[in-house]
């Protein structure tokens, strides 16, 4: 999940006005489509006013530099303390009135190669998000299972450390997002995962994607229809994102039943709005795994699993 940053200040000029009470989503008789992922025809979507307080809220965002955005009404704040993160030589860690707070994670998918589970554990894992599979941004859109995900989920759990997953979304339609979500059940079969499974849609730059003309109403409602399709399952359902995407693609009034995984590379994350986990570095080591690994810290807090 390498984050290409190019054309971001063109990309925050241009939705900067969905944020200010221009298009964004608006969900009609898909609204009330069932979590078992029956949905309407996304030509049904409508676009309205993003439901907003009128505040200005000021943000330094390691990503995305210094930008304005308008505060969304009834979505959670962030109440993480800046001054409660501590770090070793390799994770970073949370605490609140003197006491862990936080659980240390890695994400990984096939690319990762052999894994020796026990050092992993040793070195101090407790969780890990495993990439299931994914959707390609060719035309097609053909999906594909990493090959080794089931194998990564029972060596990390056969050793005590928690796993859950993560699928790359390139759906441009609900009943895509569904067939997504159906895809990663069909794969599990009868596994069971300790985290949750996340929606990874992201924007791709320095390429063509068949995801390049998704409206922001499209993309939050791809979202909530994965993660309700998720929800129906039995499962833990989350989204994946950046900073770009969570500020200026989806519309978070409409996607805060779901947690959200965070991912900025820095040195303590500045996102506005509450998240349950951090991806805060894709260059980690962690004994057991040959080259560099994504580093992730879940707040216990926060989170409930």
């Amino acid at each position: 999940m390498k984050k290409s940053i190019c054309a971001v200040i063109a990309a925050v000029i241009a939705l900067t006005a969905a944020l200010c009470g221009c298009a964004s989503s608006e969900k009609t008789s898909s609204e009330e489509a069932s979590a078992s992922g029956s949905v309407t025809n996304d030509e049904t979507l409508a676009d309205s006013t993003v439901s907003t307080t009128g505040n200005k809220i000021h943000i330094s965002d390691g990503t995305l530099g210094d930008i304005w955005i308008t505060e969304l009404e009834g979505v959670e704040k962030n109440t993480l303390n800046k001054e409660n993160f501590t770090s070793d030589k390799t994770f970073k860690y949370y605490s609140e009135n003197g006491k862990p707070a936080s659980t240390e994670g890695i994400d990984i998918s096939s690319f990762s190669g052999d894994i020796d589970w026990e050092k992993v554990k040793e070195a101090g894992v407790d969780f890990v998000m495993v990439r299931l599979g994914g959707r390609g941004y060719g035309e097609d859109g053909a999906m594909y299972a990493d090959e080794r995900a089931l194998e990564y989920i029972k060596g990390a759990q056969a050793v005590g450390i928690k796993a859950g997953g993560y699928f790359f979304s390139q759906a441009i339609s609900s009943d895509e997002a569904a067939e997504e979500a159906k895809f990663i059940m069909d794969l599990l079969g009868d596994t069971k995962l300790d985290y949750p499974i996340a929606f990874d849609w992201e924007i791709i730059k320095n390429d063509e994607a068949r995801t390049d003309g998704v409206s922001s109403t499209q993309a939050t409602e791809c979202a909530r229809v994965f993660c309700e399709t998720i929800k129906s399952f039995g499962y833990k359902p989350m989204i994946y994102s950046p900073s770009r995407e969570l500020y200026f693609k989806y519309d978070l009034t409409k996607l805060k039943d779901f947690d959200i995984w965070y991912c900025e590379y820095a040195d303590v994350p500045e996102f506005y709005y509450q998240f349950t986990m951090w991806q805060y570095s894709e260059t980690g080591s962690v004994p057991g795994i040959e080259g560099s690994v994504d580093l992730n810290i879940c707040f216990t807090n926060i989170a409930d699993y």
